[in-house]
């Protein structure tokens, strides 16, 4: 109890002094809210321009900055296995500018297992912490950004977000990229880009968090070359874009989407979004053949606050839906249950997601989502989530997540909690 006394007590003391500094003009001007937004993430890739927000161009380049987070996960498999832990972690960066063409973002990450989770290791849930579940301090971001005239250059481990390899901040830490990318901003509305990608660090790179793995490894094959290229197209109420990855000795990777928003009349608002994947092996790999064409579309309605979203994927290839580094782009993406987990040919998933923002900074909602394989005798789950997520200025976050996994061909029931408070400095 006196964690969960100490972690209220504390998101209560940064509240109170956010709202004095809100009212505060001087103040406002002599402690601004942070520029960049470090704030953790969603699972859902439901008309969310993050997912596909490419090369972070916000990065605070003069002075220091970062956030601290402290989080609680839980996760129950009846009658299996019982797993938790309480983490803290945070970055610490400095940010140097020389002139408007060299910038440098350097930081550290840091994991720290508190003492007071189990001593059991198996009993230990270890997506906060290194291979080993204990504490870790690591190096985070150490980007250098040259730029000239239209054209940026961003060259080595940093965040971003494509498709397929995306930062996935959903735990203490988010995924990192060895990279050398560049971009052309041909207009507000469109711009291009190309890149190298090496290693990959982070929760989900199916090795050890603390450390840089081979980006092929990370997509379960071998190899550390990865070749992307991309497109981005946003004018009034149409955004478009398109990716192509290609991962030496592992795969290629095609995705494109396009979504349309406007509105009936002042009250009520729509979002419609189609999108494509597709995903061919290229030499051998551990994860086996790749052989995938994945379709997805969304529609949403929006009124007096509230959001209701319906999606759909469908996978017509030879083999399950293209994996990724992240959260992937799939439209039915959800807590834990993504369309790529999906085993065997012709996967489907379909979600429901009901959002209530009442004030900016507040958004709360439910999920419901099935999973199915070509044959549902072969794979059938169905999740439920409900959530909240409250953010005052990018500085204080509060994410909490509930998970219900239901395994329909065996017994097997999964419940998940997941809560992340956050102070970004």
């Amino acid at each position: 109890m006196q964690v969960y006394f100490y972690a209220l007590l504390l998101t209560l003391i940064s509240l109170q002094t956010a709202i004095a500094v809100d009212q505060d003009t001087e103040t406002k001007t002599l402690y601004p809210a942070p520029k960049e937004d470090l704030s953790p993430g969603s699972p859902y890739n439901i008309n969310t321009s993050k997912r596909e927000e490419g090369i972070k161009h916000d990065l605070k380049y003069d002075g220091f900055n970062g956030y601290i987070r402290g989080g609680y996960i839980q996760t129950n498999k009846k009658n299996v296995s019982n797993q938790q832990a309480y983490g803290l972690g945070g970055e610490f960066a400095l940010g140097v500018s020389w002139g408007t063409y060299f910038k440098l973002h350097a930081s550290a990450f840091s994991a720290i297992n508190p003492g007071f989770n189990s001593g059991n290791k198996d009993e230990i849930q270890g997506d906060f912490f290194d291979a080993n579940k204990n504490s870790y301090i690591t190096l985070g971001e150490a980007v250098l950004t040259l730029s000239y005239a239209d054209f940026q250059v961003h060259i080595g481990p940093q965040r971003f977000n494509s498709p397929h390899m995306d930062e996935d901040d959903l735990r203490l830490l988010p995924n990192i990229f060895e990279a050398y990318l560049v971009d052309y901003h041909i207009d507000d509305e469109f711009y291009l880009g190309s890149g190298f990608v090496r290693t990959a660090k982070g929760w989900e790179n199916n090795g050890n968090a603390a450390d840089f793995v081979d980006i092929g490894e990370a997509f379960g094959g071998t190899g550390s070359q990865s070749w992307l290229a991309w497109g981005k197209y946003n004018q009034g109420y149409i955004s478009a874009s398109a990716w192509y990855y290609y991962i030496k000795d592992v795969q290629q990777i095609f995705f494109t989407d396009i979504t349309y928003q406007n509105k009936f009349n002042d009250i009520f608002s729509y979002n419609i979004g189609g999108q494509f994947d597709l995903g061919r092996s290229v030499g051998k790999q551990s994860i086996g053949k790749v052989d995938a064409n994945t379709l997805g579309v969304f529609a949403s309605l929006s009124a007096y606050g509230l959001t209701f979203t319906t999606a759909y994927n469908k996978n017509f290839g030879q083999s399950a839906a293209v994996n990724s580094v992240g959260g992937g782009p799939f439209f039915t993406s959800m807590e834990e249950t993504t369309l790529d987990a999906v085993s065997g040919a012709n996967a489907q998933g379909l979600l429901l997601t009901l959002d209530y923002q009442p004030i900016e900074e507040l958004v709360i909602g439910a999920a419901a989502g099935d999973f199915q394989a070509g044959n549902s005798n072969d794979f059938h789950t169905q999740e439920f989530n409900t959530y909240l997520s409250f953010q005052f200025k990018r500085m204080l976050t509060v994410d909490f997540m509930y998970a219900y996994i239901k395994n329909l061909l065996s017994s097997q029931k999964t419940e998940q909690i997941r809560v992340i408070l956050g102070y970004q400095f």
